[in-house]
């Protein structure tokens, strides 16, 4: 039937019939997206809110297992996760390296079995030997995990957890020592001159933020030898490589510029940045001349934390 009408009438009729054509489409598509919309709102909640253990299997878990913390830098006497009486925690320290085993020999020796911790990110062979080569393997006719030259000191790293047994051959006399690295806090107990007759505590202080974060507490004894020893409990700072221990005139630098304004006496690397851990000031350094504690990063100029350290006068 022809159409009786204006132009403009006529589009719009066209037009009209149109959409009536296609609506059932349009009609299935919109049901489609918002089923769709519905789905993903719901996943969302269920992700959001961990139901299930959803989000973890997912994505894996934001917060890392609890490990037992180590006791001591050497794992030959207390490993990773059996160090007697410690407590799991959450918290990681920048990598370091504990030592398993110290070794020493003249040509072939198959050396006593030593742990690697099921923890461990990696282990290392360290060496040294005066000619020749220095062969390392699992047994006498495995494939070396280590051949090279001697002369000086040298590493070679390796992976894997459990126990290990190396058979050793060298040309001459070798020295080697075994070492595995972990990211758990160190939690060693005060060193036995912290509590000697004749030592006392000199300065305490809590740990403030700079650039980076930092918390525990810092002791400062001053030994019945006459030199003087500096603790850290409980303590955590932002991960780095290369930290230094530093001692500041300053009482409360509260940036990197204010720190940098006056020199400042480095005390001891600070390569583990969590637990509870003892350092030997160097001979000569006198804490009575400085006011506060600073972890510093040389490899960026940052001071990530610090402590002011008040006289004890309980001592």
């Amino acid at each position: 039937m022809a159409f009786r009408g204006c132009p403009a009438e006529r589009r719009a009729a066209t037009l009209l019939g149109s959409k009536r054509d296609v609506e059932p489409g349009v009609r299935g598509v919109r049901r489609a997206a918002s089923a769709l919309g519905l789905l993903l709102l719901l996943a969302g909640l269920v992700v959001g809110a961990d139901l299930f253990g959803s989000r973890e299997a997912l994505f894996g878990a934001a917060t890392p297992p609890p490990l037992a913390a180590a006791a001591s830098r050497s794992g030959a006497f207390h490993p990773v996760g059996t160090s007697p009486g410690s407590t799991k925690t959450v918290l990681r320290s920048q990598a370091w390296w504990q030592e398993v085993g110290r070794f020493q020999g003249a040509g072939a020796k198959r050396l006593p079995a030593f742990e690697i911790s099921r923890d461990a990110i990696q282990w290392r062979v360290r060496w040294e030997c005066p000619q020749g080569r220095f062969v390392v393997r699992k047994s006498a006719r495995a494939e070396p995990l280590v051949d090279a030259s001697c002369g000086g000191e040298k590493t070679a790293e390796l992976t894997g957890q459990g126990s290990e047994a190396l058979q050793i051959a060298a040309d001459g006399p070798w020295t080697a020592r075994v070492e595995q690295q972990v990211d758990v806090p160190l939690v060693e107990p005060p060193l036995p001159v912290m509590s000697a007759a004749g030592t006392r505590k000199v300065a305490t202080g809590a740990f403030y933020r700079i650039d980076q974060v930092g918390k525990g507490s810092v002791t400062i004894y001053r030994l019945a030898s006459g030199g003087h020893a500096l603790r850290l409990d409980d303590f955590f700072v932002t991960a780095n490589i290369d930290l230094e221990i530093r001692l500041s005139p300053l009482r409360a630098p509260r940036t990197t510029r204010q720190y940098l304004s006056v020199p400042a006496k480095r005390v001891a690397p600070l390569d583990i940045t969590a637990g509870s851990m003892n350092f030997t000031l160097p001979d000569g350094v006198d804490p009575a001349r400085y006011r506060s504690v600073v972890i510093w990063c040389p490899l960026i100029d940052s001071a990530y934390a610090a402590a002011t350290l008040e006289p004890d006068h309980a001592s």
